[in-house]
C-alpha cells in the first residue's frame, strides 16, 4: 500500500504538471486565438441565412475569381495569376543600369554563378500553395532558359554552402582563395559570361549600418568583394570569360560607381524577387522579354554624401542630458531606449533626386556657393559627376526610343495639365517605354525671404507605352495635377502657394535628363558647365504674373482650412535656433556634423502623453447600451458614414463589453452575435500575406513592393493592389497592414523594400492606385507607418524634428494619394514621435490633417503592441482617435475597460466613436458578401481550442483523482494503524 500510495503521488505531482502547464497554454493561446487561427487557416465564424437567394444577390464585392475562400479550383487560378503577374512585375521592375552588349545572353550560352548573393539572396521565398506554382531561383531560372549543363552553380555546393546569408551590418562573401581554389570548373566551360550577384539587407527594427564589418562602407563594395571583382577581370583580360554581368540583389541603394573599374559589362538592379520573380529577371537576361524598368531612387557614388545622413540610422542622436531625462521622464523605464534618441531633417525638402539636381542646377547657374566643398565626396568643388551615378528615373532598354512633347493643355474642370508626348520606337528590338513628368517652379524674392525651398526639379506624373515594334509610335497622355507645382508656405502665407513667375514641365529619361532639357529652355549649355546639352524643345513653359494664395488654400477634399498644424515638428518650436538645407546658401547651411541639443522641460512635456483628464472630458452626456434598435451589421452597408441618426441607433444596441471588443486586435475581431456581425481577421504584409483557407499553405511571396514602383507602370500597381485583395478574401483576412507611405530618405533606410520610393508625389501615384485596387474588392487598405517613420533604427520612440514645408510636401505626400484618391480606409501610426509628440497622441496629424484635412473616414491602428511604458497611455490614445491597438491581446482594452470601471463616462463617447470607425470599416469589406438583416452569425470553437479545453479538463479530473486516491489510501492506513 505504501508503494502504490507514492506511486499515485508520482502520478498526481506529473498530473498537476501537466495541468497548470495546460492550462497557461490554453490562457496564453487563447489571449491570441486570431492569430493562430488565421495561421492555421481555421474560420471561427458561421453565417446562418434566412432566405438563401436574397443572401446570394447580397454580394456587394465581387471578383472575377469569385468569392468562396474554400473554393480550391478557383483558389488555384488566383495563385497561377497572381504568379504570372509576379514574373510580368519582376520583367518590368528590373532595371538595366549598364550594357555594353553582353545582354541579352545568347542562346545557350555558358554561365557561371558567383557571388554569396547567387545563393543565399535577399527576399526570395521558396514557399508555394500549389503543386503547379514552382519558385525560381536564379539557378533553375537560367537552366530552365539555357540548359543545365550551360549553367556552372557549383560554387553554390563548396565555396557558398554555409555562408548564410548578408545581414545589416556583415557582407558575406567568400574569400578569394576559396574561390580560385575551384576555378578549374569555369576555365573551359560556362564562360561566356561570368554573372555575379551583390546582395545588401535592411529589416525591421534596424537600418542597414553605415559601415561593415571591414571598416568599408556597408553600400560599397566589402574587400572580398573588391577582390571577387579584381579577379574576374583578370579572368576577363586573360580571355576566360567573355563578359562580367552583375546583378544587384538589394532595395538599398548601393554605390555602383566601380562598374567600369573592373569591367563590368552590364548590370542589372534586380531587387527582392520573391517567389517567381527570377524567372522574369532571366527572361530579360536571356531576351524573351526587354527590360523596361526605371530607377525610384537616386544611386550615388557616395551613399553618405547626402545631408540627410548626418542625421539618420546609425548617426541618430542622443540628448546632451540624459541623466535628466531620466530622472523626470515617467516613462523611462529600465532601459531609457524609447526617450534617449532624435534625429532631425537637417535637409528640409532636399532629400534624394531634389537634393543632388538642386545642387547641379545651382552649380550650372552660379548660385548659393553650389560649387563649395561642402558636402562634397571628394574634399574639392562640389561636382555632380563626382556625385551621382544613376539619377532617380534611369533605366536602359535593349533598343532605343525617341520622344516628342507634342502639346501641354491645362484642364479647369480637373484643374490639371494634360501633357501629350508621342514615344517612337528608333531601335530594332520590341520593347516599351517609359513618359516622365518634371516640372520646376519659381524661386524667388519672395520664396527666399520666407524661406520657401524649390527643388530644381521634382517629378509629377507619369505614363508607359505598350510594347512597341521598331518604327513603331503611341503618342502616350499623362495628366499632371497642378496641385504638384504648389508650394507649402510655413512662414510667410501658412499654407500652399503657387509662386509668381516662370513655370517649366518637361519630359526627360531622368530626372537630371529633364533638368537639362529645362536649363536649355533657359539657355545654358555644357560652356556653363552641364555635363550635357539639354533639349530646349521638351519643356513647356509659362509665366504666372501673381503669387497665387488662394487655390489650395482650403483642402481639395473638405473645404476646411489648410493652415499650420505642425510647429511642434520643427526644432525650433523648442527655442533652438536652426536653420535647415537652403539652396541660398550650400555652403553655409550644409550639414557638415550634428548639433547637440538637451531636451527641455518643455520637451519632455509633449514627450509623456499623460493629459488626460476625465473631468476635462465629461459632457454630462448618457449612452444607451443593449437597446433593440432592430438593425444589423448587414444595414451599416448602406448607412453613410454622416447619418448620425442611424449609426447612434445601432451602436446603442451594443454593450460596452462588445464595444471594447473591437479596440483589442488579436489579427482581427471576434463576431458580435447580437448585431450579426462576422468575425474579421487581418494580415501582413506587401510580399506575402498568409496562407489559402482553402489550402491551408502559404501565398506565393511576392516581388518587392519596390520592385512594383520600378515597373513606372499605373497597371502594374493596380493589379498588385486587386490581387493583393483577392488573395487576402482567400486567405479569410479583411484587412491587409500594408508597405508603402514613407520615404526612402537615405538609402539605409530598414524597410526601403516596403516603402515606394525617396518621392512623395512618386508616392502619391502609386497609393492612389494601389489603394483603390484593394478597396474595390472589399479588402481594406491600411497604409503604414504613419509618419516619419523613414527608418527603423531606434524607432521606437525616436523624436523626429523637420520644418513644415518638407513635413507637407514630402513626408505626408506619399500618404496622401491612399486616403484622398484611393480610398485607404485604414492607417497604421508608428511608435515614433513627430517632434516630440508621440504620433499616437498627436491631434495635428489624427485630427488635423488625416480627419481634417483628408477626410479620413477609416480607423487608425497603432503599430504592433509592446510593453513599453510610452506606448501605453491609452486614454490619450483613445480620445486622440487611435480606434485599435494592432497585435494587442487585451491591454489596451482592459485599460478603458478599468477607466469605465472608475466611473468614467467621458471616456465612452471617444469608446463609441472608436466603434463607429472600426464597424464602417468592416462593413465596407467582403465581410457584408451575403449577409442580409436576417442573417444570422455563429461563433465556432475552433478544434485546437476544443482540444486543449478538454487536455485540461482531463488533467484537472486526473489530478483531482489521482490526489483523492492518494489521500484515501493514506487515510485507510492510518485507519488500519489505529484499530491494530
Amino acid at each position: 500500500m505504501k508503494r502504490k500510495a507514492a506511486i499515485l503521488r508520482g502520478v498526481a505531482g506529473i498530473m498537476a504538471f501537466l495541468f497548470f502547464l495546460c492550462t497557461a497554454a490554453t490562457t496564453l493561446t487563447f489571449h491570441y486565438a486570431g492569430i493562430i487561427n488565421q495561421a492555421l487557416g481555421v474560420s471561427t465564424t458561421q453565417i446562418i441565412h434566412s432566405d438563401d437567394a436574397a443572401a446570394a444577390d447580397a454580394v456587394v464585392y465581387d471578383n472575377e475569381y469569385g468569392t468562396d475562400p474554400n473554393n480550391n479550383q478557383a483558389a488555384l487560378m488566383l495563385e497561377m495569376d497572381v504568379a504570372a503577374e509576379n514574373i510580368k512585375q519582376a520583367e518590368e521592375g528590373t532595371v538595366l543600369l549598364t550594357n555594353n552588349g553582353a545582354l541579352p545572353l545568347a542562346e545557350g550560352a555558358g554561365v557561371t554563378l558567383f557571388g554569396n548573393g547567387a545563393f543565399h539572396p535577399i527576399g526570395t521565398s521558396t514557399s508555394t500553395p500549389f503543386e503547379s506554382i514552382v519558385a525560381s531561383t536564379l539557378t533553375s531560372a537560367l537552366q530552365d532558359a539555357l540548359g543545365a549543363e550551360n549553367v556552372n552553380a557549383s560554387l553554390g555546393d563548396t565555396v557558398y554552402a554555409d555562408l548564410g546569408t548578408t545581414s545589416i551590418s556583415s557582407v558575406v562573401e567568400a574569400p578569394i582563395a576559396d574561390v580560385k581554389a575551384q576555378e578549374s570548373s569555369w576555365q573551359s566551360s560556362c564562360n561566356d559570361a561570368a554573372i555575379v550577384v551583390l546582395s545588401r539587407a535592411g529589416s525591421e527594427s534596424n537600418d542597414a549600418s553605415l559601415y561593415n564589418d571591414d571598416g568599408n562602407h556597408y553600400l560599397g563594395l566589402s574587400d572580398n568583394e573588391a577582390d571577387l571583382m579584381a579577379y574576374l577581370q583578370s579572368q576577363k583580360e586573360a580571355g576566360v570569360f567573355g563578359s562580367i554581368i552583375v546583378l544587384i540583389n538589394s532595395e538599398q541603394a548601393m554605390e555602383l560607381d566601380w562598374l567600369d573599374d573592373y569591367g563590368v559589362d552590364a548590370c542589372m538592379l534586380v531587387g527582392r524577387p520573391g517567389t517567381v520573380g527570377y524567372t522574369g529577371v532571366v527572361n530579360l537576361m536571356v531576351g524573351a522579354a526587354n527590360p523596361s524598368g526605371r530607377v525610384v531612387d537616386t544611386y550615388a557614388a557616395n551613399s553618405l554624401s547626402a545631408p540627410a545622413v548626418t542625421y539618420a540610422g546609425n548617426n541618430t542622436q542622443q540628448w546632451t542630458n540624459l541623466d535628466w531625462v531620466g530622472a523626470n521622464d515617467l516613462d523611462w523605464g529600465a532601459d531609457g531606449t524609447s526617450e534617449s534618441n532624435w534625429i532631425l531633417y537637417a535637409e528640409g525638402i532636399y532629400t534624394g533626386y531634389k537634393y543632388y539636381e538642386t545642387r547641379y542646377e545651382d552649380v550650372v547657374m552660379g548660385n548659393g556657393n553650389a560649387s563649395s566643398a561642402a558636402g562634397s565626396s571628394t574634399g574639392g568643388a562640389w561636382s555632380y559627376t563626382d556625385e551621382v551615378v544613376f539619377p532617380f528615373g534611369y533605366g536602359l532598354s535593349y533598343t532605343t526610343f525617341e520622344q516628342t512633347l507634342d502639346s501641354v493643355e491645362y484642364d479647369p474642370n480637373t484643374d490639371s495639365y494634360l501633357v501629350e508626348v508621342t514615344v517612337t520606337n528608333t531601335g530594332d528590338v520590341a520593347g516599351m517605354d517609359v513618359v516622365e513628368i518634371y516640372a520646376q517652379t519659381p524661386y524667388g524674392d519672395y520664396e527666399k525671404q520666407n524661406r520657401v525651398e524649390k527643388s530644381a526639379v521634382q517629378f509629377v506624373g507619369m505614363g508607359k507605352t505598350g510594347t512597341l515594334e521598331p518604327g513603331a509610335s503611341e503618342t502616350v497622355t499623362v495628366e499632371v495635377d497642378r496641385y504638384f507645382l504648389a508650394s507649402y508656405d510655413t512662414y510667410g502665407a501658412a499654407g500652399y502657394i503657387l509662386s509668381a513667375g516662370d513655370y517649366y514641365l518637361a519630359i526627360g529619361t531622368s530626372a537630371h535628363d529633364a533638368l537639362n532639357n529645362i536649363l536649355a529652355a533657359k539657355g545654358f549649355t555644357t560652356a556653363n558647365g552641364m555635363d550635357y546639352d539639354g533639349d530646349a524643345a521638351k519643356t513647356h513653359t509659362w509665366n504666372q504674373a501673381e503669387l497665387d494664395t488662394e487655390s489650395y488654400d482650403l483642402s481639395r477634399v473638405t473645404g476646411v482650412e489648410v493652415t499650420n498644424l505642425f510647429d511642434k515638428a520643427d526644432i525650433n518650436y523648442y527655442g533652438y535656433e536652426f536653420t535647415y538645407l537652403t539652396r541660398s546658401d550650400w555652403e553655409g547651411t550644409y550639414p557638415a556634423q550634428a548639433i547637440e541639443v538637451a531636451m527641455t522641460e518643455e520637451m519632455l512635456e509633449d514627450m509623456i502623453p499623460d493629459w488626460y483628464n476625465a473631468a476635462d472630458y465629461d459632457t454630462g452626456e448618457t449612452f444607451t447600451t443593449g437597446a433593440d434598435n432592430g438593425l444589423t451589421f448587414a444595414d451599416l452597408y448602406y448607412t453613410d458614414f454622416d447619418d448620425e441618426e442611424t449609426w447612434n441607433a445601432f451602436l446603442d444596441q451594443l454593450s460596452i463589453d462588445e464595444m471594447l471588443s473591437l479596440i483589442s486586435d488579436n489579427d482581427g475581431y471576434d463576431p458580435i452575435e447580437s448585431v450579426g456581425m462576422p468575425g474579421a481577421n487581418r494580415t501582413d504584409d506587401n510580399t506575402g500575406i498568409g496562407n489559402l483557407v482553402c489550402n491551408n499553405a502559404g501565398c506565393i511571396g511576392w516581388v518587392s513592393e519596390v520592385t512594383t514602383s520600378r515597373t513606372w507602370n499605373t497597371e502594374r500597381f493596380d493589379q498588385r493592389g486587386h490581387l493583393l485583395g483577392v488573395e487576402a478574401l482567400f486567405c479569410g483576412a479583411t484587412e491587409i497592414w500594408y508597405g508603402g507611405g514613407d520615404l526612402h530618405r537615405t538609402p539605409f533606410g530598414g524597410r526601403n523594400h516596403q516603402y515606394w520610393s525617396e518621392d512623395g508625389n512618386f508616392g502619391y501615384i502609386v497609393g492612389t492606385h494601389e489603394a483603390a485596387a484593394m478597396q474595390a474588392v472589399g479588402t481594406t487598405f491600411c497604409i503604414k507607418h504613419f509618419a516619419l517613420n523613414d527608418q527603423d533604427y531606434a524607432r521606437d520612440g525616436v523624436a523626429t524634428f523637420t520644418n513644415v514645408q518638407a513635413l507637407r510636401e514630402n513626408y505626408l505626400r506619399a500618404f496622401e494619394g491612399a486616403f484622398c484618391e484611393g480610398g485607404a480606409l485604414s492607417v497604421m501610426t508608428a511608435f515614433n514621435r513627430i517632434g516630440c509628440v508621440p504620433n499616437n497622441a498627436n491631434p495635428a496629424l489624427l485630427d488635423g490633417i488625416l480627419r481634417g484635412e483628408w477626410g479620413f473616414k477609416g480607423h487608425v491602428t497603432s503599430d504592433g503592441y509592446s510593453s513599453y511604458a510610452y506606448k501605453n497611455h491609452f486614454a490619450e490614445f483613445l480620445v486622440t482617435g487611435q480606434d485599435y491597438y494592432c497585435l494587442d491581446a487585451g491591454a489596451y482594452r482592459n485599460a478603458i475597460q478599468s477607466l469605465i470601471d472608475s466611473g468614467d463616462t467621458a471616456i465612452i463617447s471617444y469608446l463609441r466613436e472608436a466603434a463607429k470607425h472600426d464597424l464602417y470599416v468592416l462593413s465596407r469589406t467582403w465581410s457584408v458578401n451575403g449577409l442580409t438583416s436576417g442573417s444570422t452569425i455563429l461563433t465556432i470553437v475552433p478544434g485546437w481550442q476544443k482540444a486543449l479545453l478538454i487536455a485540461t479538463a482531463v488533467l484537472g479530473v486526473g489530478f483531482v483523482a489521482c490526489t483523492a486516491a492518494s489521500a484515501a489510501m493514506v487515510y485507510k492506513k492510518k485507519h488500519i494503524a489505529e484499530v491494530k
